[in-house]
């Protein structure tokens, strides 16, 4: 499964932000880095796909032996 995604805000902000999300995302694409139209801040749109979401015989991250 994946999802698109749109982070703006603070560059600095951002590169923490995507750090954190990176625990449990798989990121593809350039991460490339867009000023935003109107207000302050970057924008940076990503494709992330949760890398245990389309196998069901795997366990999930967290989950303990049953």
């Amino acid at each position: 499964m994946t999802v698109r995604l749109r982070v703006s805000g603070d560059p600095t902000e951002i590169e923490i932000m995507l750090k954190v999300l990176a625990v449990v995302f798989d990121f593809t694409g350039s991460h490339r880095i867009y000023p935003n139209h109107g207000s302050s801040g970057v924008r940076v749109y990503l494709t992330a796909r949760i890398p245990w979401a389309g196998d069901r015989d795997q366990p999930r991250r967290g989950d303990g032996p049953r």
